[in-house]
Protein backbone atom coordinates (compact mmCIF):
# COMPACT_ATOMS: atom_id res chain seq x y z
CA UNK A 1 0.00 0.00 0.00
CA UNK A 2 1.30 2.91 -1.04
CA UNK A 3 2.05 5.38 2.11
CA UNK A 4 -0.67 8.25 1.06
CA UNK A 5 -1.73 10.86 3.56
CA UNK A 6 -4.95 8.49 4.89
CA UNK A 7 -2.65 5.50 5.47
CA UNK A 8 0.13 7.69 7.30
CA UNK A 9 -2.44 9.53 9.76
CA UNK A 10 -3.97 5.75 10.40
CA UNK A 11 -0.62 4.81 11.02
CA UNK A 12 -0.03 7.70 13.42
CA UNK A 13 -3.32 7.13 15.31
CA UNK A 14 -2.55 3.31 15.66
CA UNK A 15 0.89 3.88 17.29
CA UNK A 16 -0.25 6.96 19.74
CA UNK A 17 -2.76 4.03 21.13
CA UNK A 18 -0.08 0.87 20.83
CA UNK A 19 2.63 3.38 22.19
CA UNK A 20 0.00 2.86 25.95
CA UNK A 21 0.45 -0.19 26.53
CA UNK A 22 -3.34 0.14 26.80
CA UNK A 23 -5.51 -2.80 25.59
CA UNK A 24 -8.89 -0.97 25.74
CA UNK A 25 -6.91 1.94 23.85
CA UNK A 26 -5.26 -0.41 21.01
CA UNK A 27 -8.93 -2.13 20.29
CA UNK A 28 -10.56 1.39 20.51
CA UNK A 29 -7.97 2.66 17.47
CA UNK A 30 -8.30 -0.72 15.37
CA UNK A 31 -12.18 -1.01 15.74
CA UNK A 32 -12.26 3.09 14.34
CA UNK A 33 -10.21 1.66 11.34
CA UNK A 34 -12.57 -1.10 10.84
CA UNK A 35 -15.59 0.79 10.57
CA UNK A 36 -13.83 3.67 8.45
CA UNK A 37 -13.10 1.14 6.23
CA UNK A 38 -14.76 0.77 2.74
CA UNK A 39 -16.31 -2.28 3.55
CA UNK A 40 -16.74 -4.47 6.75
CA UNK A 41 -17.99 -7.51 5.51
CA UNK A 42 -14.29 -7.23 3.03
CA UNK A 43 -12.05 -6.60 5.97
CA UNK A 44 -13.81 -9.92 7.61
CA UNK A 45 -13.50 -11.83 4.83
CA UNK A 46 -9.69 -11.03 4.25
CA UNK A 47 -9.74 -11.39 7.51
CA UNK A 48 -10.76 -15.31 8.12
CA UNK A 49 -13.49 -14.09 10.27
CA UNK A 50 -17.08 -13.88 10.01
CA UNK A 51 -18.58 -10.16 10.71
CA UNK A 52 -19.64 -10.71 14.14
CA UNK A 53 -16.38 -12.00 15.53
CA UNK A 54 -14.60 -9.28 13.90
CA UNK A 55 -17.25 -6.84 15.96
CA UNK A 56 -16.77 -8.65 19.25
CA UNK A 57 -13.22 -9.34 18.83
CA UNK A 58 -12.29 -5.35 19.51
CA UNK A 59 -15.01 -4.51 21.99
CA UNK A 60 -14.71 -7.34 24.50
CA UNK A 61 -13.01 -6.39 27.83
CA UNK A 62 -10.31 -9.50 27.03
CA UNK A 63 -9.77 -8.59 23.29
CA UNK A 64 -9.00 -10.27 20.42
CA UNK A 65 -6.98 -13.61 19.59
CA UNK A 66 -3.53 -12.97 18.74
CA UNK A 67 -4.17 -14.44 14.87
CA UNK A 68 -7.09 -11.66 14.88
CA UNK A 69 -5.24 -8.77 15.46
CA UNK A 70 -2.48 -10.18 13.05
CA UNK A 71 -5.00 -10.78 10.10
CA UNK A 72 -6.91 -7.65 10.66
CA UNK A 73 -4.00 -4.99 10.94
CA UNK A 74 -2.87 -6.82 7.61
CA UNK A 75 -5.79 -5.93 5.95
CA UNK A 76 -6.16 -2.82 6.87
CA UNK A 77 -2.09 -2.68 5.49
CA UNK A 78 0.02 -2.85 8.87
CA UNK A 79 2.73 -5.32 10.59
CA UNK A 80 2.85 -5.31 14.00
CA UNK A 81 7.02 -4.74 15.16
CA UNK A 82 8.30 -4.90 18.60
CA UNK A 83 10.26 -2.05 19.72
CA UNK A 84 11.96 -1.16 23.44
CA UNK A 85 10.12 0.89 25.09
CA UNK A 86 12.57 3.31 25.95
CA UNK A 87 10.21 5.80 28.27
CA UNK A 88 10.44 2.20 30.63
CA UNK A 89 13.78 1.86 30.64
CA UNK A 90 14.99 4.83 31.59
CA UNK A 91 12.42 4.99 34.64
CA UNK A 92 13.86 1.16 35.53
CA UNK A 93 17.15 2.37 35.18
CA UNK A 94 16.33 5.46 37.46
CA UNK A 95 14.30 3.28 39.92
CA UNK A 96 17.23 0.67 40.02
CA UNK A 97 20.24 2.30 39.96
CA UNK A 98 22.87 -0.11 38.22
CA UNK A 99 26.58 0.12 36.86
CA UNK A 100 26.30 1.30 33.42
CA UNK A 101 27.58 -1.96 31.75
CA UNK A 102 24.72 -3.65 33.11
CA UNK A 103 22.15 -1.28 32.33
CA UNK A 104 23.59 -1.13 28.44
CA UNK A 105 23.75 -4.80 28.58
CA UNK A 106 19.77 -5.25 29.66
CA UNK A 107 19.27 -2.12 26.49
CA UNK A 108 21.17 -4.73 24.38
CA UNK A 109 19.43 -7.84 25.30
CA UNK A 110 15.96 -6.11 24.68
CA UNK A 111 16.80 -4.49 21.36
CA UNK A 112 17.82 -7.88 20.50
CA UNK A 113 14.80 -9.63 21.51
CA UNK A 114 12.70 -7.04 19.94
CA UNK A 115 14.16 -7.72 16.63
CA UNK A 116 13.85 -11.62 16.78
CA UNK A 117 10.01 -10.97 17.74
CA UNK A 118 9.77 -8.33 14.64
CA UNK A 119 11.24 -11.03 11.93
CA UNK A 120 8.83 -13.93 13.29
CA UNK A 121 6.05 -11.25 13.33
CA UNK A 122 6.90 -10.12 10.03
CA UNK A 123 6.55 -14.29 8.86
CA UNK A 124 2.70 -13.98 9.62
CA UNK A 125 3.27 -17.40 10.35
CA UNK A 126 1.50 -18.35 13.78
CA UNK A 127 3.88 -21.45 14.90
CA UNK A 128 6.67 -18.91 14.05
CA UNK A 129 5.31 -16.34 16.19
CA UNK A 130 4.43 -18.33 19.16
CA UNK A 131 7.44 -20.14 19.11
CA UNK A 132 9.23 -17.24 19.10
CA UNK A 133 7.33 -15.66 21.89
CA UNK A 134 8.02 -19.35 23.92
CA UNK A 135 11.64 -18.84 23.07
CA UNK A 136 11.53 -15.56 24.93
CA UNK A 137 9.95 -16.43 27.77
CA UNK A 138 12.30 -19.75 28.15
CA UNK A 139 15.15 -17.16 27.61
CA UNK A 140 14.21 -15.03 31.02
CA UNK A 141 16.52 -15.37 34.44
CA UNK A 142 13.75 -15.70 36.67
CA UNK A 143 10.43 -15.91 34.53
CA UNK A 144 8.49 -16.20 37.94
CA UNK A 145 9.19 -12.95 38.33
CA UNK A 146 8.27 -11.52 34.42
CA UNK A 147 4.80 -13.14 35.17
CA UNK A 148 3.87 -10.95 38.37
CA UNK A 149 4.41 -8.07 35.78
CA UNK A 150 1.64 -9.58 33.62
CA UNK A 151 -1.70 -10.81 33.38
CA UNK A 152 -1.25 -14.40 33.75
CA UNK A 153 0.65 -16.53 36.20
CA UNK A 154 3.72 -18.69 35.67
CA UNK A 155 2.27 -21.47 34.33
CA UNK A 156 -0.18 -19.91 32.32
CA UNK A 157 1.93 -18.01 30.29
CA UNK A 158 3.66 -21.42 29.44
CA UNK A 159 0.62 -22.77 28.41
CA UNK A 160 0.00 -19.72 26.72
CA UNK A 161 2.97 -19.91 24.38
CA UNK A 162 2.61 -23.68 23.72
CA UNK A 163 1.59 -24.82 20.33
CA UNK A 164 -1.28 -25.54 19.30
CA UNK A 165 -2.71 -23.25 21.19
CA UNK A 166 -3.46 -19.75 20.48
CA UNK A 167 -2.54 -16.51 22.64
CA UNK A 168 -4.80 -13.76 23.33
CA UNK A 169 -2.96 -10.45 22.41
CA UNK A 170 -3.43 -9.10 25.87
CA UNK A 171 -1.74 -11.92 26.80
CA UNK A 172 1.16 -10.87 24.46
CA UNK A 173 0.80 -7.32 24.86
CA UNK A 174 0.90 -7.85 29.03
CA UNK A 175 4.17 -10.24 28.38
CA UNK A 176 5.99 -7.93 26.14
CA UNK A 177 5.45 -5.02 28.80
CA UNK A 178 7.04 -6.84 31.06
CA UNK A 179 10.22 -7.04 29.43
CA UNK A 180 10.16 -3.42 28.76
CA UNK A 181 8.99 -3.95 25.10
CA UNK A 182 6.18 -2.51 23.30
CA UNK A 183 3.92 -3.15 20.18
CA UNK A 184 4.19 -0.79 17.12
CA UNK A 185 2.92 -1.33 13.51
CA UNK A 186 4.32 -0.42 10.20
CA UNK A 187 2.77 0.45 6.67
CA UNK A 188 2.72 -2.86 4.62
CA UNK A 189 4.77 -2.76 1.28
CA UNK A 190 3.08 -3.69 -1.88
CA UNK A 191 4.24 -7.16 -2.05
CA UNK A 192 3.86 -8.09 1.66
CA UNK A 193 -0.17 -6.65 1.42
CA UNK A 194 -0.91 -8.89 -1.29
CA UNK A 195 0.47 -12.11 0.16
CA UNK A 196 -2.79 -14.41 1.08
CA UNK A 197 -2.70 -15.11 4.54
CA UNK A 198 -2.08 -18.65 5.62
CA UNK A 199 -5.36 -20.85 6.28
CA UNK A 200 -6.11 -20.46 9.53
CA UNK A 201 -5.64 -23.41 11.70
CA UNK A 202 -8.63 -24.40 13.92
CA UNK A 203 -8.61 -22.87 17.55
CA UNK A 204 -7.27 -25.09 20.18
CA UNK A 205 -8.09 -22.80 23.12
CA UNK A 206 -7.04 -19.36 23.82
CA UNK A 207 -4.76 -17.98 26.43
Amino acid sequence: MPKTGLTQRLEKSLNAAFATNDLQRICGAIDAAVLTSPSIIKVAQDAGVDRTTLYRAFRCERGPALNTMINVLRVLGFQLVVQVNRQRAINTATRQPASVRAHYARRADAKATAQLLTVAFGSRELDLIVKALAETLHAQENISRVAKKTIRSRESLYRAFAAPRIPRFSTVLSFLNALELQFAVRILLPGDQQTSPKPRRPDRGLA
